[in-house]
């Protein structure tokens, strides 16, 4: 008689979820335990602790700050950029009726957004509405030294000197003005600072990271031989490294409080005394609020991402992971 073999698939399903079950009502009860021995080591390591957060608050603050300095430049940036357009004079002598032609040759250009005309009686109300009284009397019939122009808008200020060049040959063009190599050079300056304090930012974090990871090093080379005993017991991996990590999460996190007061506090005082501005209107600060609640989130996460990499990172190596 031939045996037929039952299916298992139900009860390996039912297994295997049974086995999860217990694997978390086990976690769930060794936490407090987990923490008591987290809490122990960093009582008993304190000073070794201490001096390792006050590192990391060193790094994060320079990582913060260069954060805060960058944002604040990509803010200039694209003001500048909004700002960023070409103002091309018409030649006094062209024809009335050639001027609509002329600014549909102008936005034919590669590389060209818009192209809005501004008469000459329009640009002199801009500049007495900017200026004052002062330049009123040339609003007189026939006084008015102003050109006709047109206000042309870039798709990407970087070829905004390529664009100029082709907009000044163009038959009818009296003249270009957009600022000058000056405007763009600040751009491109801002760009680049930009690049290399993401740069910074990535070292510094590292850099917490490494700091950690030696810190919590010294710890297990202290407990080593209750590691030894711990694994020979057969505990679980999660049951000896989980103390570990949780220290180097504490010790992230402490490291991210001073930084995070003095960003909190200092970022909102310099803005009120900057009067939301720095040099000139052109460059205009972000407002405290939520820029200042986003880093100081920003600055914890980091604290506790970096502390739980690191101790994970340093950990490992005592601890064979089973597959």
């Amino acid at each position: 008689m031939e045996n037929k073999k039952k299916p298992m698939g139900k009860q390996t399903v039912w297994y295997n979820r049974k086995n999860r079950r217990d694997f978390m009502l086990l976690f769930l009860k060794s936490i407090p335990r987990l923490y008591r021995s987290a809490r122990k080591d960093l009582s008993r390591h304190f000073p070794m602790a201490f001096s390792s957060a006050l590192s990391i608050g060193i790094a994060l603050l320079i990582a913060m700050l260069l954060v805060v300095v960058a944002a604040n430049i990509n803010r200039f940036t694209n003001s500048i950029e909004e700002e960023l357009v070409i103002q091309a004079s018409i030649s006094p002598t062209l024809a009335e009726s050639s001027k609509e032609s002329l600014r549909e040759q102008i936005a034919q250009i590669d590389g060209i957004e818009s192209v809005q005309f501004s008469s000459k009686e329009e640009e002199l109300d801009k500049l007495i509405q900017e200026n004052g009284d002062v330049f009123s009397r040339y609003a007189e019939e026939g006084r008015n030294p102003l050109y006709d122009i047109y206000i042309i808008e870039v798709r990407d200020p970087e070829h905004i000197d390529e664009i100029s060049a082709a907009v000044e040959e163009i038959p009818g063009i009296n003249a270009v003005n957009y600022g000058g190599g000056a405007i763009t050079k600040l751009v491109s300056i801002f760009q680049v600072l930009r690049r290399y304090g993401s740069v910074l930012v990535l070292f510094m974090i590292l850099l917490a990271i490494f700091l950690i990871r030696n810190t919590i090093k010294m710890t297990i080379h202290v407990r080593k031989d209750e590691i030894a005993i711990m694994r020979q017991v057969g505990a679980y991996n999660w049951y000896i490294t989980t103390p570990f990590v949780l220290e180097g999460m504490v010790i992230g996190a402490w490291g991210a409080l001073i930084p995070a007061l003095l960003v909190g506090i200092g970022y909102p005082l310099f803005y009120q005394g900057m009067h939301g501005v720095f040099i000139s209107d052109l460059f205009q600060l972000l407002a405290p609020f939520p820029f200042v609640v986003w880093i100081v989130l920003g600055l914890f996460a980091i604290g506790l991402g970096t502390g739980m990499i690191g101790s994970f990172l340093a950990v490992r190596k005592y601890v064979r992971w089973i597959r």
